[in-house]
C-alpha cells in the first residue's frame, strides 16, 4: 500500500507529469492557427471590397437583384433625362416664340411702311389735284378740302392757302384775265380823277376844251402807266407794288382787282411749293437700290 502511494505521488505534483507536458504541446500550437484564420478572412474581405465593382453588377444581374444605390441612381438618371427633355422643349418653344415675334415685327414694320406709303400717295394725289385746279380760273374748294383732310396743316403751304381760300368757291383769275380786267380799273381811276379836277368838271359841263387847257398828267396816270408795263412783262407782283402808291379814291377803285391779283400770286407760289413737296414725297417713295 505504501509503495503504491510513493509511485503515484510524483504524477500528482504541481509541475505535473511528463505525460501532462506532452499532452499540452498541441494546445499551444493551435493558437496561431486561429489568428491566421482571422487574417485570411480580413484579406478576403478586402479583396472582395476592391474587386466588387467588377463582379457585383454581374452577380446582381444573375440573381435578378438591384442594389438600393443603383436603383436610386437609375431614378436620378430618369429624372435627369426628363428634366433635360423639358429644358429642350422649353428652349424649342422659346425659339419658336422668338421667331414668331420676329416675323410679327417684320409684318408690322411692312404694314407700317405700307400704310405710310399709302398716306404719302394719297397726299401726293391730293396735292396734284389742287395744283391742277390752281393753274386755271376754276373753283378748287373740294380739292382744298381733300388736301386739308389728308395732309392736315402744312407749314410751308398754310400761309398761301389762307390767302387763296376765300376764292376757292369761284376760282382765281389768271394773268391774261387780270390784264383784261385792269382796263376797267383804269377807266374807273380816270373817272375818279375827272371828278376831282376842275378842268374835268368844266370839260364835262361845256363839252369842249382847248389845247392850252391841257393839264399835266396826274400821279394816278403815271402809276397806271407803270402798272401796264409790269403786266406786259408778266410781273404781277411788281404791278401790285405799283398800285400801292394810289391815293385813297383811286385805291378804292382798284381794291377788288388787287385782291384777285394777290390771290393769283399766292396761287402761283402754292403751285411751286406743291411741286417741290410732291417731288420730295416721290423721292422718298422710290425703292432703294
Amino acid at each position: 500500500m505504501t509503495t503504491t502511494n510513493v509511485e503515484s505521488g510524483p504524477s500528482s505534483g504541481p509541475l505535473g507529469s511528463d505525460s501532462d507536458v506532452d499532452s499540452g504541446r498541441p494546445t499551444a500550437q493551435a493558437r496561431p492557427t486561429g489568428h491566421r484564420t482571422v487574417l485570411a478572412l480580413s484579406v478576403a474581405a478586402l479583396v472582395a471590397s476592391l474587386t466588387a465593382p467588377y463582379w457585383s453588377a454581374p452577380l446582381y444581374r444573375f440573381l435578378h437583384l438591384r442594389p438600393a444605390g443603383l436603383e436610386w441612381q437609375a431614378r436620378q438618371e430618369v429624372e435627369t433625362g426628363r428634366l433635360g427633355q423639358a429644358v429642350a422643349e422649353l428652349d424649342r418653344r422659346l425659339s419658336t416664340l422668338a421667331d414668331t415675334q420676329a416675323k410679327a415685327g417684320e409684318k408690322a414694320a411692312l404694314t407700317g411702311a405700307s400704310f405710310a406709303a399709302l398716306e404719302t400717295q394719297a397726299r401726293v394725289l391730293a396735292l396734284l389735284e389742287l395744283k391742277t385746279a390752281l393753274r386755271r380760273p376754276v373753283p378748287f374748294d373740294s380739292e382744298l378740302k381733300v388736301v386739308r383732310a389728308v395732309s392736315g396743316k402744312q407749314p410751308e403751304l398754310e400761309p398761301l392757302l389762307a390767302v387763296i381760300e376765300p376764292y376757292a368757291v369761284n376760282g382765281i383769275l389768271v394773268e391774261s384775265q387780270l390784264r383784261r380786267e385792269f382796263a376797267g380799273v383804269v377807266d374807273g381811276i380816270a373817272r375818279v380823277e375827272q371828278r376831282n379836277t376842275v378842268v374835268g368838271w368844266l370839260v364835262n359841263l361845256t363839252g369842249w376844251s382847248t389845247d392850252s387847257a391841257d393839264t399835266p398828267p396826274s400821279q394816278s396816270d403815271a402809276i397806271v402807266g407803270r402798272v401796264r408795263a409790269r403786266l406786259a412783262d408778266d410781273d404781277l407782283r411788281g404791278a401790285i407794288g405799283e398800285l400801292a402808291a394810289l391815293d385813297a379814291p383811286a385805291a378804292a377803285v382798284a381794291r377788288a382787282w388787287l385782291g384777285e391779283a394777290r390771290a393769283r400770286v399766292a396761287a402761283n407760289e402754292a403751285v411751286d411749293r406743291i411741286a417741290e413737296s410732291v417731288a420730295s414725297a416721290l423721292n422718298r417713295l422710290a425703292p432703294r437700290t
